[in-house]
């Protein structure tokens, strides 16, 4: 692990590093571009007060709005390429690993709404919304994974509620002999799930604590079909992994949480974020390399949990 952080360390400053700068160059640019508009807009209207003639504040007019336009063009690419760019170099690097691959990267693909509730972690929504599409493949295991924030309407408030804001990934499950479901849940959020876990029971599921570590199920909760056998889907290393990560998770105070299913042929693997991740800012530097670790090691978390699955068909 150790090994790896300084893999990643030395890529970040090798790679990462120099294109932060770049774009951190493009911002300060921008903004003293949008500084000197706004002062060039003010003598502009200036200066038709003082004409007060109308075929020339028509044209002055006319030629604000298309500067603004301009503006706002800029700003808008400055956007749509900053997160792209990113993450197209953190795929390099993982893809390094002999273990994954990736086929395809699509910043504004989405997972379908249909599949995201085929993993019946969540049961419904009235808002969908996603980006950052990555299909590849754990060893010889497909996946795919995006960014999703799922909102629904509150029964209570004039609002609506949050369901999901994180990286949802599904992949294949190489056991064709699997039947029924898999469900694990945390147990910090049993009161908000209490629909997917009814609707889990309607299905056959039901609670299991039989070869689960103590300590996994002090923050999980596992529900399973009978036709299950839990201690072959969920092993102790895979119990382990999930709770290193959720322990870094306390220490770093962020509210994060990992979800987790297998429903036929299918993993489902959702890990929440209490915050936008390689979002750009404007107005603030972006130059950060613990924003740029943290969503590394969120999808190198899903990418190996998936991994011991595949270790363990």
């Amino acid at each position: 692990m150790l090994s790896a952080y300084h893999d990643f360390r030395l890529f970040y400053n090798q790679s990462i590093y120099p294109e932060l700068l770049h774009l951190e160059q493009r911002r300060r640019r921008l903004l003293r571009l949008l500084a000197l508009s706004g002062f060039l807009v003010l003598l502009v209207v200036a200066l038709q007060i003082y004409l007060s003639v109308f075929i020339v504040t028509l044209i002055l007019a006319l030629l604000v709005g298309c500067w603004v336009a301009y503006l706002l063009f800029r700003v808008q690419v400055f956007f749509q390429e900053f997160k792209p760019r990113i993450i197209t170099l953190l795929l390099d690097f993982i893809d390094n690993d002999v273990n994954f691959s990736f086929e395809k990267y699509q910043p504004k693909g989405v997972i379908p709404a249909a599949r995201f509730f085929e993993s019946q972690i969540f049961v419904g929504a009235d808002e969908y919304q996603g980006e950052d599409l990555i299909r590849g493949q754990v060893r010889e295991t497909p996946f795919e994974l995006c960014e999703l924030r799922v909102r629904e309407f509150s029964p209570v408030r004039n609002r609506l509620d949050r369901v999901f804001y994180g990286i949802f990934l599904i992949a294949d499950y190489q056991r064709w002999d699997m039947h029924g479901g898999l469900l694990v849940l945390p147990d910090a959020y049993r009161k908000y799930m209490s629909k997917s876990e009814r609707a889990f029971h309607l299905t056959g599921g039901r609670r299991v604590r039989d070869n689960m570590l103590p300590e996994f199920e002090a923050f999980f909760d596992t529900y399973a079909t009978p036709d299950v056998r839990v201690k072959e889907v969920m092993s102790v290393d895979m119990q382990r992994r999930i709770l290193q990560f959720r322990e870094r998770f306390q220490h770093m105070n962020r509210l994060k949480e990992i979800y987790f299913s297998i429903i036929g042929d299918k993993i489902y693997l959702a890990l929440t974020q209490d915050k936008n991740m390689l979002e750009p800012s404007l107005f603030q530097p972006n130059v950060s390399y613990e924003i740029v670790r943290e969503f590394y090691d969120d999808l190198r978390l899903l990418l190996d949990v998936v991994l011991d699955v595949d270790a363990m068909n």
